[in-house]
């Protein structure tokens, strides 16, 4: 019974056994394949990763650098850092003027823009910044084919290929990739310049034999600083805040609205009604401002007491007794005070007496009797 009972813990413990999964890390396509390094001499050599066991861990040996394969990439750009995902950018030189760096293998012999691998077409270049122009070797059957890297200036109108912006020197096609540090010239004074790429081969004589077409590349400054926006407020967050907010804004307007009600009563009779004398028609604006007659004169009086009381005089329009003609005259209180004219040529004068009726002016002598006649 007990020998029947350990046979079958012991099958069951190993279908357990060959069911369990076998826990190793997944080794992506591209953590094993081929990549090229460029030594300071610009020289390029192929290393293959190799994918091995090292204290029981699987590792991957001469792999390629992590701009190369990784997926998750983190850019500072403006002391602002920011993280994407997807392909792997374009592979640039890191030192040197001979275009030390790396980049992966091309593997383009007929797809789209075959032999091109990078630059994409439509693919930004900045000047100042080292680029590796790659192509499929194995898309040159003939042996020890040369050739040359060429760009053109595109006429952004027409379509039609203009001046050329840059060539390489003679270059082996079995290298695949060739090294171009942009220069700022090539956007001639312009925020921006298109350039078309494409391969030349040279025949043995020394003449192109064959032009094979490239991307098309936009040669053009760093982008500017674009400040943060800010993050955006949660969906869920503003549902929650802000009829919150709002309500609260409501019940502060309404409490404030029954308060002033309560505390602020207007006696509407007291201000129309004409018993109460109130504040209307039925007073004068002198009424009004307290400016009546009798308020102003007791007003007065109570200012000269004031001053009496100080022993000051006080100013009086009126004297107090009736002024007499002798107190302002003086010796000329006497003299007759009827009105007299001097007429010398009135009746009886010297001047009437010695004028000729030929001397006599008619209209003067009228004047004067009708000024005679009015005093």
């Amino acid at each position: 019974m007990y020998t029947f009972l350990s046979v079958v813990g012991t099958t069951f413990l190993c279908s357990l056994a060959s069911a369990a999964p076998n826990l190793r890390p997944r080794q992506t396509d591209s953590a094993l394949a081929l990549w090229v390094t460029v030594n300071d001499d610009g020289k390029p050599s192929t290393v293959t990763p190799i994918l091995s066991t090292i204290s029981g861990t699987p590792t991957i040996i001469s792999g390629a650098p992590h701009d190369l394969t990784a997926t998750v990439f983190t850019e500072t750009n403006y002391g602002q850092i920011s993280t994407s995902t997807g392909t792997a950018p374009m592979a640039t030189a890191t030192g040197g003027d001979a275009g030390a760096g790396s980049f992966p293998i091309c593997h383009n012999k007929d797809g789209d823009n075959a032999p091109w691998c990078q630059p994409t077409d439509g693919a930004p270049m900045y000047p100042g910044t080292t680029y590796y122009f790659t192509w499929d070797a194995t898309y040159f059957t003939a042996p020890n084919t040369t050739l040359l890297v060429q760009g053109n200036y595109l006429n952004e109108t027409t379509g039609e290929v203009t001046d050329q912006a840059f060539e390489s020197p003679k270059w082996a096609a079995s290298w695949g990739f060739w090294s171009y540090k942009i220069e700022n010239s090539l956007m001639k004074h312009q925020s921006a310049k298109n350039i078309t790429l494409q391969l030349a081969t040279i025949t043995t004589a020394g003449k192109s034999s064959q032009i094979v077409k490239g991307p098309r590349i936009l040669v053009t400054g760093y982008p500017a600083y674009q400040p943060s926006t800010g993050k955006t407020p949660d969906k869920a967050a503003l549902i929650i805040a802000l009829p919150t907010v709002f309500g609260f804004i409501a019940l502060c307007v309404i409490g404030t609205c029954i308060w002033n009600r309560k505390a602020r009563q207007i006696g509407l009779g007291n201000i129309m009604s004409r018993g109460r004398k109130g504040y209307g028609v039925g007073k004068s604006s002198r009424s009004r401002m307290g400016f009546g007659k009798k308020k102003a004169n007791e007003r007065i009086q109570l200012m000269e007491r004031e001053v009496e009381a100080d022993g000051g005089e006080v100013y009086r329009d009126m004297p107090d007794r009736p002024r007499r003609d002798s107190d302002a005259l003086g010796s000329l209180a006497g003299t007759p005070t009827e009105e007299r004219r001097m007429d010398h040529y009135g009746p009886g004068s010297r001047d009437h007496q010695n004028r000729s009726p030929a001397d006599r002016n008619v209209f003067r002598d009228e004047l004067r009797r009708q000024n005679n006649e009015r005093f």
